[in-house]
């Protein structure tokens, strides 16, 4: 089946939303997506979920309701086994960056991101047809057009939203990828879902195939991905109600939030921060359990440029520049960061202990 072709459409939605703000959003759409125009989506670096489901919903609305042609492109890597099968099993319309000429298209789209995050390939100060995102808005963004509401748990809401509103029959693999979308941005709805989160997720579950949801959640793992699990494990230190971990050089920039989610699980731990280097770059995770945390705020102390660092209440991400680093200094940098998130939760003099001690620490206890 093409990954757009469908049968019915749906009626309108957009609960929640003000009905003055449904008729800008859609006037103003009409505005910046004009027919025969060619539209460039870009989302962040080594996209998400999120990034990739919504940035198809915007190629699909924006050809189908505006006659436009869209393009989705994408910069770094997928790494992650549920992403990749999720390109493979939906078989998403994605293009690496590299390979698109961007003066061939009239308009620019940004999504699951904004320009100046440090998380994508795009210059700050360029103006932008237009930014759809769920992170907190940025100063001095220049776009003709943007919605930009985090009081929602995912980016695929919004296009869900208009979707609906717009009466766009939503083909089954495009409802799987926005339905799988908002279940890992929210963590099965349980992380800063909102009501819009869960009134859009019913919608598209209902048209979404079961089978391709269960293969996508339970795909089979490579052995680098097993490698990275029991390093892991062995790195890991506690203090309290923290956990940090450094991984060290990484295949995947991935790894690091999943790592941090993973770790989290722990049922005595409140924050966990977790860093990989990639490349020339130190990619930090930070995780929180309270729905009351300022996650975005406290990763922004934690790196030497605010810009690139950014998240929600319950879970952050940013990056270190490593260029010039020495590997001396590189462990010295990790050595203090993980000092400095004790010292942001009050703790001067943190003792970082291994989660898991060596089994003849457990011997020695046990006689």
């Amino acid at each position: 089946m093409n990954f757009f072709q469908a049968s019915s459409p749906n009626g309108g939605f957009f609960k929640g939303v003000k009905v003055e703000d449904k008729t800008r959003y859609n006037r103003e759409l009409s505005r910046v997506l004009k027919p025969g125009k060619r539209l460039l989506v870009v989302m962040h670096n080594n996209p998400d979920p999120d990034a990739m489901a919504s940035a198809v919903a915007l190629k699909y609305l924006a050809e189908k309701a505006f006659d436009c042609t869209a393009t989705v492109a994408y910069s770094g890597m997928i790494g992650r086994a549920e992403n990749r099968a999720m390109i493979k099993t939906l078989k998403l319309p994605l293009k690496k960056a590299s390979r698109i000429r961007p003066e061939k298209y009239d308009l620019l789209a940004v999504v699951d991101t904004q320009p100046g995050a440090g998380n994508n390939i795009l210059p700050p100060k360029k103006k932008y047809d237009l930014v759809i995102d769920h992170h907190p808005p940025r100063r001095g963004l220049k776009t003709a057009f943007q919605i930009i509401e985090p009081g929602i748990g995912a980016t695929a809401t919004l296009l869900i939203e208009w979707l609906l509103e717009l009466e766009l029959p939503i083909p089954s693999p495009l409802a799987t990828a926005l339905s799988y979308a908002i279940r890992s941005e929210t963590q099965d709805l349980g992380r800063e879902a909102s009501d819009r989160d869960i009134r859009a997720y019913l919608q598209v579950l209902s048209r979404s195939s079961m089978r391709a949801l269960a293969r996508i959640t339970h795909p089979k793992r490579s052995h680098d991905y097993f490698s990275a699990l029991a390093r892991a494990l062995q790195r890991a230190e506690g203090y309290r109600n923290l956990i940090c971990l450094h991984l060290g050089d990484i295949y995947s920039p991935d790894n690091v939030a999943q790592m941090a989610d993973l770790l989290l699980l722990h049922k005595r731990i409140s924050w966990t921060l977790v860093s990989g280097r990639y490349k020339d770059g130190l990619i930090l995770s930070l995780r929180a359990a309270s729905t009351r945390a300022k996650a975005g705020r406290l990763i922004k102390r934690m790196v030497p440029n605010s810009r690139d660092a950014g998240g929600h209440g319950m879970f952050a991400g940013g990056r270190i520049d490593l260029r010039g680093l020495e590997e001396g200094e590189r462990a010295e940098l990790e050595s203090a960061l993980s000092d400095k998130f004790a010292r942001l939760f009050g703790h001067e003099k943190a003792e970082w202990k291994p989660l898991l001690e060596p089994e003849q620490q457990k011997r020695d206890v046990a006689e």
